[in-house]
Order: C-alpha cells, then sequence, then structure tokens
C-alpha cells in the first residue's frame, strides 16, 4: 500500500517544485494518453495542420508571384509596342519622306517621284506595331491603358473612310490591314493627311500611345517596388530613394 501511495506521489499535481522537470510535473491523466498514443496523435494532429498551413501559405505567395511575373510580361509587351509605334509615327512625320526623289522603275527608266516604294514599308511597319499594341493592350490590368486604348481604337473607326483612300482598312477586331495596290494609287495628299501633317491621323494615335506608353512605364516601377526591402536592408520602391539615402 505504501508502494502505491509513492507512485501516485510521483504523479501528483500537488508535487512540490524542486526546479525539476519530467516525471514529476505529470499527473495520471497525462500519463494515461501517453499510454494510450493519444498523446501522440494530438501532436501529431497538430503538426500535420501547421504544415499545411505553411504549404497553404507558399501556394498564395507562389500565385502571387506568378501573376505578378504575368504582369510584367504583359506591361513590358505594352510598354515596347507603344514605344514602336511612337517612333514609327516620327519617321513618317520626317518631311524627307514626302519630297519627290529621283527614281528607278524595274525597267530602269528614271524619274522624278515620291518613294512610294519608302512610303509602303514605313507604313507597313506603323500597321504591325500598331496591331501588337491593340493585341497587348487587351491583356493590360491598367484603367488608365485601357481606356486610352479603346478611345484610340474609337477614333481610329471614326476615321475609317479616310484610311481606307490611303490603303488602310480597319478589320473587325480593332486592327487594321493594308491594301497594297490602293496606297500605291493613293493621291498623295491624302497619304500625307494620313502619315505625315501636323495633326494627321498618326499623330493623333500618336499622342494616345504616348499616354499608354507612359502608363505602362509607370506600372512597371510600381511592380518592381513590391518586393520593399533589398538583400542588404536597402528600400527599393521608386519613392524610398530618400529613405535609403539615410539608412
Amino acid at each position: 500500500m505504501s508502494g502505491i501511495n509513492n507512485i501516485a506521489s510521483l504523479f501528483s499535481p500537488t508535487q512540490s517544485n524542486s526546479g525539476n522537470s519530467g516525471i514529476y510535473n505529470l499527473d495520471f491523466n497525462t500519463l494515461s494518453s501517453i499510454k494510450s498514443g493519444s498523446y501522440k496523435k494530438l501532436l501529431n494532429n497538430y503538426y500535420q495542420e501547421n504544415s499545411t498551413e505553411a504549404t497553404e501559405e507558399g501556394k498564395t505567395t507562389n500565385s502571387n508571384d506568378i501573376k505578378t511575373s504575368t504582369q510584367k510580361v504583359n506591361t513590358t509587351k505594352i510598354k515596347d509596342a507603344s514605344a514602336s509605334v511612337i517612333k514609327d509615327v516620327k519617321e513618317l512625320a520626317n518631311q524627307k519622306m514626302w519630297e519627290k526623289k529621283t527614281v528607278v522603275d524595274k525597267d530602269g527608266k528614271e524619274s522624278t517621284d515620291y518613294d512610294r516604294d519608302a512610303i509602303y514599308k514605313a507604313v507597313s511597319k506603323f500597321a504591325n506595331d500598331y496591331n501588337d499594341l491593340i493585341k497587348s493592350t487587351g491583356d493590360s490590368e491598367s484603367a488608365t491603358t485601357l481606356r486610352t486604348a479603346a478611345n484610340m481604337v474609337n477614333q481610329t473607326k471614326i476615321n475609317a473612310k479616310v484610311l481606307s483612300m490611303a490603303g488602310i482598312n480597319v478589320k473587325s477586331d480593332n486592327t487594321i490591314e493594308i491594301d497594297k495596290d490602293v496606297l500605291d494609287k493613293a493621291d498623295i495628299g491624302v497619304l500625307k493627311s494620313v502619315f505625315g501633317a501636323d495633326g494627321s491621323i498618326a499623330s493623333q494615335i500618336q499622342s494616345s500611345t504616348s499616354r499608354i506608353n507612359n502608363d505602362s512605364v509607370n506600372a512597371l516601377a510600381k511592380l518592381a517596388s513590391q518586393g520593399m526591402y533589398s538583400k542588404d536592408g536597402g528600400y527599393t520602391h521608386i519613392t524610398g530613394s530618400n529613405y535609403n539615402s539615410i539608412i
């Protein structure tokens, strides 16, 4: 009987605290849980739940990383396409494009005329880059870019009749295509009013394209700043340069 009492005293919650840990702090209920295995099951369940939470958090982080990466790719495409359109319009606005030159036809005969081959190549480059811009803006998540692109498309549609006289047809998907035969025979005054003159349709497109380009540049800067701190602790947000200067 005294042996039982001695054992009970080892697991009694009233056991004096001598600074030791372990078995002296256990009661019979805890001992029973350990012996039956339920205590181990409880621990396993606890660590399994925490492992699942960590995995789910990792999935969320990974999903955010993928989304950010996709946004960067799409926005970069918009930036590059808009920059190309701006460059194309500037080249078409070059007065040398609309000056008569001495040209040689396929039979070797010389004449003074506009270099329609050079005009066609420049217009073709503009059309291709314009189409790339229209397609890329469809993947934008910027309200400003989407609104500006929509206005640009509407303006192009409004001018569809004049554009057709210059050999430019507006398609149902809002892209444009060139009818080379019409363009080659078009009145040079019409071509210049569409592509080369101040206030031309191309210059109106360039104005919208510039806004899209600015918006994409700002969007990329914002996306780049989402990793707020560099590995050396520097604050990398575009507006954080003052903060970097004092740390």
